[in-house]
């Protein structure tokens, strides 16, 4: 499917604030908006924002609703604007892509930055998924360009239907609270911006039938029809049968489900926190950290607290969670609750060993391998 050329904006007649399919996405938007300046003092003095930018139809929405014409832009006290594309290197036609974001971020008086990178190399280099690796990739390119440019907020278009579709996709995964409360509106991400999806709330139905009422020109990603992706299979095949059969506003359901799950873990962190304070110690040793628990306080407690403990001790200890399961979380359990001294569990670039009743989780050189294979 041919992309559709851009035109040189909005006509009049058809900007969101004039016609009424357009107006709860304009909402929302503002509102997403406002939240995520909110968590800025007033005298921050920036106010500038990223939208990532793939000229697919939902970052397109994202830009017109921003940056076009009735847009939040042209508000009071609109913010700065700026765009940004990286092209994954996984089509041929990526080039032509990237080429078409900047001319329609142009069309709209909004510069777009572009970079490349090898997603298929990366993937394979770091034993990712393609998906997974063009997400972290896209994210610290985003990163990258926003510090560079003084932008502290990073907007993505993900829409509730993005939503819905991760929720199903972390409980076929056996996901806990943390997995299954999907995708934040607005939180701060690691490499020091605050990300925003503004759509969240928005049905991809409904961001389709504006941007074909506002013939806004976008470019369609052709490996959305690949089956060979589990989430297009979900979004191909289980999220219409959920519709057709469950629930006929499942979008929404799993969309709450995810909300109040993501409330619930934020409680369960501050609790998760606390409780290990009290139980372990984090030791510096020649540029790495050991954690130090108590063996008798971390095999009493219960057992959802136990493993939200030693998840953040192998966190600590490694310096991210990447390759851990719940099969090795509870590999580490099971060599608390045996007692014997002087045994360990190998895990994914770490190892537990129980010694004298001190549990310690250090990182190994391995961070790729990894079996929970018990001594």
């Amino acid at each position: 499917m041919a992309p559709r050329a851009p035109d040189s904006g909005v006509p009049e007649a058809s900007t969101p604030e004039k016609q009424g399919p357009g107006r709860p996405v304009l909402t929302a938007v503002r509102e997403a908006l406002a939240a995520a300046l909110d968590w800025f003092p007033d005298d921050a003095g920036n106010r500038s924002v990223l939208i990532g930018f793939s000229g697919g139809m939902d970052s397109t929405a994202l830009l017109h609703l921003l940056g076009g014409p009735g847009g939040v832009r042209e508000r009071a006290g609109g913010p700065a604007l700026l765009a940004a594309h990286l092209d994954h290197r996984l089509r041929p036609d990526s080039g032509e892509q990237a080429r078409f974001a900047r001319t329609v971020a142009s069309s709209l008086g909004v510069e777009c930055v572009s970079g490349r990178q090898d997603v298929g190399n990366r993937a394979h280099r770091e034993g990712r998924s393609i998906e997974e690796a063009g997400r972290l990739a896209r994210l610290d390119f985003f990163a990258e360009v926003a510090r560079e440019r003084g932008a502290a907020t990073v907007l993505l278009g993900h829409t509730l239907t993005d939503q819905a579709e991760t929720v199903l996709l972390q409980l076929a995964r056996g996901a806990g609270t943390l997995g299954l409360g999907a995708m934040a509106p607005v939180r701060n991400d690691e490499r020091g911006v605050v990300i925003v999806r503004p759509l969240l709330s928005v049905s991809r139905t409904e961001i389709a039938r504006l941007v074909t009422e506002s013939e806004w020109p976008f470019y369609p990603d052709p490996s959305n029809e690949l089956q060979q992706f589990t989430r297009n299979r979900i979004r191909r095949q289980l999220l219409p049968l959920f519709h057709d059969a469950v629930n006929p506003q499942a979008e929404a359901a799993l969309g709450r489900t995810a909300s109040l799950l993501r409330d619930d873990e934020e409680w369960l962190s501050e609790i998760t926190s606390a409780r290990f304070r009290e139980v372990a110690s984090v030791v510096e040793r020649a540029g790495s950290r050991l954690v130090r628990f108590r063996a008798v306080a971390l095999g009493t407690a219960h057992p959802a607290l136990a493993r939200r403990l030693v998840r953040e001790g192998l966190r600590i200890a490694r310096g991210d969670l990447r390759r851990i399961g719940a099969v090795h979380i509870e590999a580490v359990l099971r060599l608390v609750r045996a007692g014997r001294g002087g045994s360990s569990v190998n895990l994914p670039g770490a190892v537990a060993r129980l010694e004298q009743r001190v549990l310690t989780v250090a990182a190994t050189e391995d961070a790729s391998g990894g079996s929970a294979g018990e001594s």
